[in-house]
């Protein structure tokens, strides 16, 4: 074996620089008694070495043992860089501690669920659609009133802008603002939809150069998963909330305008009603396909409770109301507005905040429209398939070979 004195001069260079500072030094005197050290004569070698005395006075031998570490000291002062949770003073130090459960969550909410608490607006999380609804929900009607293409609260919450006060946008990671309230003042059409389309650019650019969201803002497809995650269009969702929504509701003659075709009403009504003992409305049904939940103006409405069915007349009735809400956009109507005996009618779809992902809707595809809810699939015929496989001639005839 190679003595120490032998060892390459590139890796003791590499080790003085590293740990040659007097901060890693150790003091001898609180190492551990039952370390074992090696003799001195087997690790320095024979050398002649000049030593000069000086004098130290005793202040400056203290001062410099208290700016030393010993191994104790340099052991703690690791552990205080964990949590005091994770210190288990019985068992081994470890720099990274294996927790004992991971808390999973599932990747939508189903309408009996309460709504996973929104992280701040402020955070930057692009690829949370918690964190965008978050964004979204301070665009409100009274305080965002651009009716813009270009300067919609989707596009701009998607860039990481939140709407701080009246048509003044704000980033909440590096502070800066968009005033959009000189807008409204631009009386020619064509002149204000260039200024609106030369603004948007500023969602992008209005960031200061250091700004998170300047770099990387959130994927459009966001959006998408915003709904999809939040109400989910399974039967297992959608059933349980239309059948709250036939016991919640006082009135159940409500004049509404639906997107759906009279075959898939019927089918979605039909598929709905397999799952359930009563007789559910058609108003019902519709307005939770479209994502309206009833609400309680004395509890918390962002989810429904099952009831059992040992629960009695007298708790059903006190549990009515006639408030719908949707719990995406907070979006609050009274359903004694479009009874029946009034010309107005409730439009399932637009009566969603402009922002609010149960509302957009693109010509070509409809978020609904590949719903297995309301599209009825015929069973497939494999009689005609028959002949489609065919043994080509030139193969050997074989027993087994039809």
């Amino acid at each position: 074996m190679s003595s120490p004195s032998s060892t390459d001069d590139d890796l003791r260079d590499v080790f003085k620089l590293l740990y040659a500072d007097d901060d890693w030094s150790f003091d001898k005197d609180e190492e551990d008694e039952q370390e074992f050290h090696p003799p001195l004569n087997s690790i320095i070698p024979d050398i002649e070495l000049d030593v000069e005395d000086n004098s130290i006075q005793s202040d400056d031998l203290s001062s410099s043992y208290r700016n030393k570490y010993s191994k104790k000291r340099f052991i703690e002062a690791l552990d205080s860089l964990l949590p005091i949770t994770s210190l288990h003073p019985n068992k081994s130090r470890r720099i990274y501690l294996k927790q004992k459960s991971i808390s999973s969550s599932s990747s939508f909410t189903l309408s009996y669920q309460p709504l996973p608490s929104l992280p701040s607006s402020s955070d930057y999380l692009p690829y949370s659609p918690l964190a965008l609804l978050s964004r979204l929900k301070t665009y409100q009607t009274y305080s965002y009133t651009s009716d813009s293409e270009y300067l919609t609260p989707i596009k701009a919450s998607l860039a990481g802008w939140i709407n701080s006060s009246r048509n003044t946008l704000k980033c909440g990671s590096c502070g800066s603002n968009i005033n959009l309230n000189d807008i409204d003042n631009i009386k020619d059409d064509r002149v204000k939809k260039e200024v609106c389309k030369r603004l948007s650019k500023s969602f992008e650019l209005g960031h200061k150069a250091h700004c998170a969201w300047k770099i990387k803002k959130s994927p459009d497809e966001l959006y998408n998963n915003l709904r999809k995650s939040l109400h989910p269009l399974i039967s297992s969702s959608i059933g349980p909330l239309a059948v709250d929504l036939h016991k919640a509701l006082i009135t159940s003659s409500i004049s509404f305008i639906s997107p759906l075709t009279h075959e898939q009403e019927t089918t979605l009504l039909k598929k709905l009603q397999q799952h359930s003992s009563l007789d559910l409305s058609k108003e019902s049904v519709l307005l939770a396909f479209f994502g309206w939940y009833p609400y309680y103006p004395n509890k918390l409405s962002d989810h429904i409770q099952i009831q059992d069915s040992s629960e009695n007349t007298n708790n059903k009735q006190n549990k009515q109301t006639d408030i719908i809400h949707c719990r995406i956009c907070s979006r609050r109507i009274g359903v004694w507005t479009f009874i029946e005996k009034k010309p107005q009618k409730m439009n399932l779809l637009k009566e969603h905040l402009n922002w609010c992902p149960l509302n957009q809707t693109s010509e070509n595809q409809k978020w609904w429209i590949n719903s297995n809810l309301i599209n009825e699939y015929s069973p497939i015929d494999f009689t005609k398939s028959i002949n489609w496989i065919k043994i080509s001639d030139h193969l050997e005839k074989k027993p087994w070979r039809r």
